[in-house]
């Protein structure tokens, strides 16, 4: 597994303005609850773009790793060859009156949507979905791989955790960027690097514990960054969260092929679930 840790990344009074903006300006609006006991805010959503607009703390965020130099930096870094070409699809600068629509709907449960709305939007998704294949297949971009920068504003707490695994077909570099580390009295929270031993011959994005082997442990820390190569063999893991009574924050996310297959994937499969960003 290729990966490299970088500390203050950015200062560490930057992540707590960008923590207290995000509760100040947003509170909960437009989080999404998933894994467990964590809750994101992803990039595309209004909620988020609102957040950048009216905080130059997160815009300056955003400028710094939304960009063509964070990306030529992290291929150099991690040794990638291939051509990638930085893009938008589901972060929207202005967006139009249907995908506020849209995009209100998705933050929504079924049950609250009426029937009729519900029809719709299943339309414009099933829409969505094929113009991004489109657009960015083979027939349009022949000599270089679009992706787009797709991450969240993840709050973890007690409980939280991750089995081992390596993140889905899409991702081709993935970054974590801790806001916050821990008390010294909890336990966990630590992502752990692993690979697999000499005699698992198998290659899933699942695999049994009985068949990894741990690396390398990382604690969360203001300003730390950690970037790697999703490959066959890039697993990790988050040591469950207990007896924390404070919060994990960090920020997820990677450069994600919009349409065309990553080179580094060629065993097991793992759709990327692209509707969190629709």
């Amino acid at each position: 597994m290729k990966y490299f840790i970088i500390d203050d990344f950015i200062e560490k009074n930057l992540c707590d303005h960008l923590i207290q903006d995000a509760k100040t300006m947003v509170q909960d609006k437009g989080f999404v609850n998933i894994n467990v006991n964590r809750k994101h805010l992803v990039s595309s959503s209004l909620e988020f773009g609102s957040l950048v607009e009216n905080s130059s703390h997160w815009k300056t965020l955003t400028d710094k790793i939304d960009s063509d130099s964070f990306l030529s930096f992290c291929r150099t870094k991690l040794d990638i060859n291939e051509k990638l070409h930085l893009t938008n699809f589901f972060k929207i600068k202005r967006p139009s009156d249907s995908d506020i629509n849209f995009k209100s709907l998705s933050n929504q449960k079924v049950k609250s949507i009426s029937t009729s709305a519900l029809v719709k939007y299943s339309f414009y998704r099933l829409y969505k979905n094929l113009l991004r294949k489109i657009k960015f297949s083979k027939m349009f971009f022949s000599k270089k791989l679009p992706v787009e920068l797709l991450y969240d504003y993840s709050i973890a707490g007690d409980g939280y955790f991750r089995e081992i695994h390596r993140d889905s077909d899409s991702r081709m570099i993935v970054f974590l960027l801790y806001l916050s580390s821990l008390p010294n009295e909890t336990k966990g929270g630590s992502l752990d690097i692993f690979k697999l031993k000499e005699n698992a011959k198998e290659t899933l994005a699942r695999p049994d514990p009985s068949m990894c082997e741990k690396i390398e442990s990382i604690t969360p820390k203001p300003g730390r960054l950690v970037v790697f190569k999703n490959d066959n063999n890039s697993y990790h893991s988050v040591e469950k969260l207990s007896d924390s009574k404070s919060s994990r924050y960090f920020i997820y996310g990677g450069f994600t092929l919009l349409s065309q297959n990553n080179p580094f994937i060629t065993k097991g499969k793992l759709k990327t679930e692209f509707n969190f960003f629709e």
